[in-house]
């Protein structure tokens, strides 16, 4: 990890008296190769110093996504899953909390993507005020589900319009593909779903992993909540966030089964 991803994240731990395990416990965490060893890691912490480890999880995952190319990722880097629930966890904090520390961490990142030579497309926000939003709809959900599914990606092609399109194809592709990880980690918090047997948790589970491509295809309009751009090796360099709503996701959701009965089981896992 670089030092610049890094500092943001130590000066908040300092700010807590259990800021040497913290500290200690997150970088430890990041060395882990395999989720199994993350989790099991963390069913050993006390359950409030857990939640504020994948809290951590969360922000570093959320920090990193749009601040470095692929060629710069970070082997440790949190997977797409270890993100997501996190995330889930670190929306459960109070949403004065959660716009406070968006304000703060679109600073830093918005510093970060103007040194790498990015900036907002035309006619679009700033970046602070891109990357803000951007933080406080992926952290705002209507019960288990998130009231937003944002989708990401980025392009690059010698053709403004062209990078621009690609990326944008590729954003709803994302879209696709968080629903399905939204689930899947819906499917591992047992305590959510205590009104539904193993079995059933495990064929929603399956059904909407093998339904990916039909979910992509059904999708409806997506919004751009994020889009900057940067001219590198003679070429333009977009990357986008499109924002799907969250109720017409479950809605592709429930299409999925047949059975009145396994469609009102999804609900009640959605927490509907």
């Amino acid at each position: 990890m670089r030092k610049n991803d890094e500092m943001p994240f130590k000066q908040w731990y300092l700010r807590d008296k259990q800021s040497p395990f913290l500290y200690k416990k997150i970088r430890d965490l990041r060395k882990l190769k395999s989720k199994k060893k993350l989790y099991s890691t963390l069913l050993n912490i006390r359950p409030m110093k857990k939640v504020v480890i994948m809290t951590l999880i969360a922000l570093l995952g959320s920090a990193t996504s749009f601040a470095q190319s692929e060629k710069d990722v970070d082997p440790s880097t949190p997977t797409p899953e270890q993100v997501v629930k996190a995330r889930r966890q670190e929306a459960k904090l109070a949403k004065s909390l959660i716009e406070q520390k968006a304000t703060k961490d679109a600073k830093k990142q918005a510093k970060l993507l103007k040194k790498q030579g990015w900036k907002s497309a035309p006619g679009t926000l700033s970046l602070e005020k891109q990357l803000s939003a951007l933080y406080i709809l992926e952290h705002t959900y209507d019960g288990n589900f998130p009231k937003y599914i944002i989708g990401r990606s980025s392009a690059s092609s010698s053709s403004a319009a062209l990078a621009r399109k690609q990326a944008l194809t590729r954003a709803r592709v994302d879209v696709a593909s968080q629903i399905k990880l939204e689930v899947a980690a819906l499917t591992e918090e047992t305590d959510t779903n205590i009104e539904l047997s193993s079995g059933e948790v495990e064929t929603i589970a399956k059904m909407v992993d093998s339904s990916q491509t039909m979910l992509q295809q059904s999708l409806g309009r997506t919004e751009v909540v994020f889009d900057i751009i940067r001219e590198m090796n003679g070429k333009t360099e977009e990357r986008v966030a499109v924002s799907y709503s969250g109720a017409q996701a479950k809605s592709l959701l429930l299409n999925i089964f047949d059975s009145e009965e396994m469609k009102q089981k999804v609900l009640e896992m959605l927490g509907n």
